[in-house]
Protein backbone atom coordinates (compact mmCIF):
# COMPACT_ATOMS: atom_id res chain seq x y z
CA UNK A 1 0.00 0.00 0.00
CA UNK A 2 1.17 3.51 -0.85
CA UNK A 3 0.06 6.66 0.95
CA UNK A 4 0.44 9.93 -0.94
CA UNK A 5 -0.78 13.52 -0.89
CA UNK A 6 -4.14 14.23 -2.46
CA UNK A 7 -2.31 17.14 -4.11
CA UNK A 8 -0.50 14.58 -6.28
CA UNK A 9 -3.70 12.68 -7.17
CA UNK A 10 -6.39 15.30 -7.78
CA UNK A 11 -8.05 12.96 -10.26
CA UNK A 12 -9.55 11.01 -7.33
CA UNK A 13 -11.48 13.99 -5.93
CA UNK A 14 -14.75 12.99 -7.69
CA UNK A 15 -14.52 9.49 -6.18
CA UNK A 16 -13.79 10.87 -2.71
CA UNK A 17 -16.70 13.30 -3.05
CA UNK A 18 -19.06 10.46 -3.94
CA UNK A 19 -17.84 8.39 -0.97
CA UNK A 20 -18.15 11.30 1.46
CA UNK A 21 -21.57 12.32 0.21
CA UNK A 22 -22.89 8.77 0.53
CA UNK A 23 -21.38 8.35 4.01
CA UNK A 24 -21.96 11.72 5.68
CA UNK A 25 -24.60 13.72 3.78
CA UNK A 26 -26.98 13.26 6.72
CA UNK A 27 -24.71 15.50 8.83
CA UNK A 28 -24.78 18.30 6.23
CA UNK A 29 -28.13 18.08 4.41
CA UNK A 30 -27.59 21.51 2.84
CA UNK A 31 -24.46 20.37 0.94
CA UNK A 32 -24.61 19.14 -2.62
CA UNK A 33 -22.20 16.58 -4.09
CA UNK A 34 -20.56 19.52 -5.90
CA UNK A 35 -20.06 21.32 -2.57
CA UNK A 36 -18.41 18.21 -1.16
CA UNK A 37 -16.04 17.96 -4.16
CA UNK A 38 -15.12 21.64 -3.82
CA UNK A 39 -14.37 21.24 -0.11
CA UNK A 40 -12.22 18.16 -0.73
CA UNK A 41 -10.38 20.09 -3.45
CA UNK A 42 -9.31 22.63 -0.81
CA UNK A 43 -7.24 19.90 0.88
CA UNK A 44 -4.59 19.76 -1.83
CA UNK A 45 -1.82 21.32 0.24
CA UNK A 46 1.32 19.46 1.26
CA UNK A 47 2.90 21.70 3.90
CA UNK A 48 -0.08 23.28 5.68
CA UNK A 49 -3.63 22.62 6.80
CA UNK A 50 -5.90 21.65 5.09
CA UNK A 51 -4.02 18.65 3.79
CA UNK A 52 -5.29 15.23 2.73
CA UNK A 53 -3.63 11.89 2.19
CA UNK A 54 -4.85 9.07 -0.02
CA UNK A 55 -4.02 5.36 0.07
CA UNK A 56 -3.57 3.20 -3.02
CA UNK A 57 -2.86 -0.43 -3.79
CA UNK A 58 -1.69 -1.07 -7.32
CA UNK A 59 -3.35 2.11 -8.55
CA UNK A 60 -6.68 1.38 -6.81
CA UNK A 61 -7.89 4.07 -4.42
CA UNK A 62 -8.40 2.54 -0.98
CA UNK A 63 -9.11 5.46 1.32
CA UNK A 64 -8.28 8.92 2.60
CA UNK A 65 -7.83 11.10 5.68
CA UNK A 66 -7.14 14.78 6.23
CA UNK A 67 -6.24 17.56 8.62
CA UNK A 68 -8.67 20.49 8.75
CA UNK A 69 -8.77 23.72 10.74
CA UNK A 70 -12.36 22.93 11.83
CA UNK A 71 -14.63 19.94 11.38
CA UNK A 72 -17.61 20.86 13.55
CA UNK A 73 -19.23 24.23 12.97
CA UNK A 74 -20.47 24.01 16.56
CA UNK A 75 -16.95 23.73 18.04
CA UNK A 76 -14.87 26.43 16.40
CA UNK A 77 -12.91 26.71 19.66
CA UNK A 78 -11.16 23.39 18.93
CA UNK A 79 -8.50 23.14 16.24
CA UNK A 80 -7.04 21.43 14.22
CA UNK A 81 -8.99 18.27 13.38
CA UNK A 82 -8.29 14.86 11.92
CA UNK A 83 -11.24 14.43 9.57
CA UNK A 84 -12.62 12.52 6.65
CA UNK A 85 -11.11 9.13 7.45
CA UNK A 86 -12.72 6.86 4.91
CA UNK A 87 -11.75 3.41 3.66
CA UNK A 88 -13.62 1.85 0.73
CA UNK A 89 -15.86 -0.98 1.91
CA UNK A 90 -13.93 -3.88 0.29
CA UNK A 91 -10.73 -2.73 2.01
CA UNK A 92 -12.02 -2.26 5.56
CA UNK A 93 -10.60 -4.20 8.51
CA UNK A 94 -7.25 -4.66 6.77
CA UNK A 95 -5.24 -2.00 8.66
CA UNK A 96 -5.69 0.76 6.08
CA UNK A 97 -7.56 3.10 8.41
CA UNK A 98 -4.91 2.61 11.08
CA UNK A 99 -2.15 3.34 8.54
CA UNK A 100 -3.93 6.48 7.33
CA UNK A 101 -4.42 7.78 10.89
CA UNK A 102 -0.77 7.12 11.67
CA UNK A 103 0.34 8.90 8.49
CA UNK A 104 -1.78 11.98 9.15
CA UNK A 105 -0.61 12.11 12.78
CA UNK A 106 2.97 12.06 11.46
CA UNK A 107 2.10 14.91 9.10
CA UNK A 108 0.57 16.85 12.01
CA UNK A 109 3.83 16.35 13.92
CA UNK A 110 5.85 17.59 10.92
CA UNK A 111 3.88 20.84 10.82
CA UNK A 112 4.19 21.21 14.60
CA UNK A 113 0.63 20.49 15.66
CA UNK A 114 0.56 19.78 19.39
CA UNK A 115 -2.97 18.36 19.72
CA UNK A 116 -5.57 17.05 17.31
CA UNK A 117 -9.31 16.65 17.64
CA UNK A 118 -11.79 14.49 15.78
CA UNK A 119 -15.43 13.64 16.03
CA UNK A 120 -17.03 10.34 15.29
CA UNK A 121 -20.63 9.22 15.30
CA UNK A 122 -19.72 5.55 15.68
CA UNK A 123 -15.99 4.73 15.68
CA UNK A 124 -14.94 5.65 19.21
CA UNK A 125 -13.54 2.17 19.86
CA UNK A 126 -11.35 2.28 16.75
CA UNK A 127 -9.81 5.61 17.70
CA UNK A 128 -9.42 4.62 21.37
CA UNK A 129 -7.29 1.68 20.26
CA UNK A 130 -5.05 4.20 18.45
CA UNK A 131 -4.47 6.27 21.58
CA UNK A 132 -7.25 8.85 21.21
CA UNK A 133 -9.20 9.93 24.31
CA UNK A 134 -12.77 11.07 24.74
CA UNK A 135 -12.93 14.84 25.07
CA UNK A 136 -16.70 15.19 25.07
CA UNK A 137 -19.89 13.37 24.16
CA UNK A 138 -22.29 15.65 22.34
CA UNK A 139 -24.77 15.93 19.51
CA UNK A 140 -23.96 17.24 16.06
CA UNK A 141 -26.84 18.31 13.84
CA UNK A 142 -29.15 16.12 15.89
CA UNK A 143 -26.96 12.99 15.92
CA UNK A 144 -24.87 11.61 18.79
CA UNK A 145 -21.15 12.27 18.36
CA UNK A 146 -18.01 11.76 20.38
CA UNK A 147 -15.29 14.38 20.22
CA UNK A 148 -11.86 12.87 20.82
CA UNK A 149 -8.40 14.35 21.26
CA UNK A 150 -4.82 13.20 21.01
CA UNK A 151 -1.59 14.90 21.96
CA UNK A 152 0.93 14.82 19.15
CA UNK A 153 4.38 14.36 20.65
CA UNK A 154 6.77 17.10 19.57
Amino acid sequence: MDIAYLADHKEVIPTLARWFYQEWAYLHPDRTPEDVARLIGERTNTTKIPVALVAFEGGELLGTVCLKVHDMDTRLDLTPWLAGLYVAAPWRRKGIGTALVSAIEKKAHEIQVEKLYLFTPESEGFYSRLGWHVYERTEYHGYPATIMEKKIIL
